[in-house]
């Protein structure tokens, strides 16, 4: 169960990263982050208000202590584990770090190997408010693996002013402390559900905080509505809980809830705030995207355009190796899609940079097969030979086109400047629009130099 909860959100991440960020930016997109490199961990974020005029912006960190090396040390087994989380401006120059190290400690590590142990952190920077793109590593210093993510965020600002609600923090844990503790919020220790993965069926649990509130003392009455509802990734709400009304005790409220999932299909979705204050008549809507199980243990569903992304990430006939194809196809499962992140990890040209610009082209240029070249019934676009050359290759850098009168047969010429030129020579033999290689100069291609004498 968790192999899968695991694989469906790296496939999300990895989609979503590809579809969310520009050339050279990268676009803010709301999802938990997962490393890449040979230690996995999750990585989660809220903003709320911080000091003087600044945002606080957490992040939280979680990591399956299988994953490390542990050295005996009298009557136990220690791991070291170094974290390093550096925010940088959008000029790209570094606004803030910091470094700690984490001492795992166990009894038994068969225990550990059959059971696993969670291992949490949080870290917290005060910000002005902007755009901040974020760098996260984590080493196993005794292991020698690590694990790296980035991530760009839009930090918001809480200041005076205009009625606003902070991020909210889905909770695996929401309980009342006198305790102090990393996770402990305003007497509550919050712990927080770093994949954003919940059960459907059981509570979704949460924790936010509303900020400029205006009392008005002399109303006795003087109260606010609070109302909360799940929605679709097509905009369509599913279930809507019961508004309340509540007194203002001051200016900013600290809220923890526990809503009910019953009846709930496993799914992607939007937990909605619908906040609306009575005597200014000011209203608030905030969304954070959650991922609700469903009970018979399968994922969430993916949106069509996300089915579509990770069939195009899935097919790779076209640009891997025989043996390549050959080891691919003779896995399943999890297995398939470990391959897969190795595979386009080589493919990536900038491996230093958070885009894997290959798989962004691979999937555009899929898309763009599927909807701009005719195939026979039953079949894509990039189906096609033109789909095949268009995916494997990219645009071509010229195009013509001609029909011949005589025949009666159209001929589709691409031609590709890359380290030499090259042809590739499409003709519609059978009048159906559907256009077949008939010849080419590239290696490896299908090459027919006398490929008229046989068309026409």
């Amino acid at each position: 169960m968790i192999q899968r909860l695991v694989l469906w959100i790296g496939i999300l991440g990895v989609c979503g990263s590809v579809w969310a960020q520009d050339e050279d930016t990268l676009t803010y997109r709301d999802l938990p982050l997962r490393t890449e490199g040979n230690l996995e961990m999750f990585v989660e974020t809220a903003n709320f208000r911080g000091p003087e005029g600044l945002s606080r912006f957490e992040v939280y960190s979680l990591l399956d202590a299988r994953q490390l090396q542990f050295v005996p040390e009298g009557q136990k087994f220690v791991s070291q584990v170094d974290f390093t989380v550096a925010l940088y401006d959008t000029a790209g120059n570094e606004v803030k770090r910091q470094f700690w190290t984490r001492n795992v400690s166990v009894d038994d590590l068969a225990s550990l190997r059959k059971n696993g142990a969670l291992v949490r952190d949080l870290v917290a920077f005060d910000l002005p408010p902007g755009l901040y793109n974020l760098r996260f590593v984590i080493e196993d210093i005794y292991g020698d693996l690590s694990g790296k993510c980035e991530g760009a965020f839009d930090i918001q600002g809480f200041g005076l002013g205009d009625l606003k609600v902070s991020d909210v923090l889905f909770s695996s844990e929401v309980e009342k402390t006198t305790e102090t503790g990393r996770f402990v919020k305003n007497g509550l220790r919050v712990v927080p559900n770093t994949t954003r993965f919940f059960r459907a069926g059981q509570p979704l649990n949460f924790y936010y905080e509303i900020y400029n509130l205006k009392p008005q003392t002399d109303n006795p009455n003087d109260s606010f509505v609070l109302g909360y509802s799940l929605v679709d990734t097509g905009d369509v709400v599913v279930k809507t809980y019961p508004a309340k009304r509540l007194q203002k005790p001051g200016e900013s409220v600290v809220k923890t809830e526990s809503l009910s999932t019953e009846s709930v299909p496993g799914g992607v979705y939007f937990l909605q705030i619908e906040l609306f204050d009575r005597s200014t008549r000011e209203h608030v809507r905030h969304r954070r995207r959650v991922f609700l199980v469903s009970v018979d243990g399968n994922a969430p569903q993916f949106t069509e355009e996300e089915e579509e992304q990770l069939r195009y990430f899935k097919n790779i006939r076209y640009v891997a190796s025989g043996k390549d194809l050959d080891a691919f196809e003779k896995l399943e499962g999890p297995a398939q899609m470990d391959f897969l992140k190795v595979f386009w990890k080589k493919l990536d040209p900038t491996p230093q940079s958070p885009l894997n610009e290959r798989l962004k082209d691979h999937l555009i240029w899929s898309k763009y097969s599927d909807g701009n070249f005719t195939s026979s019934p039953g079949k894509k676009g990039s189906d096609t030979d033109k789909g095949r050359v268009y995916i494997k290759y990219g645009p071509p850098s010229e195009r013509d086109f001609q029909t011949s009168a005589a025949a009666g047969k159209s001929v589709d010429t691409w031609i590709y400047e890359k380290s030499g030129r090259y042809i590739f020579i499409f003709v519609d033999v059978r009048g159906t629009g559907v256009y077949e290689l008939v010849h080419s100069t590239m290696s490896g291609e299908l090459y027919n130099p006398n490929w008229s004498d046989s068309i026409f």
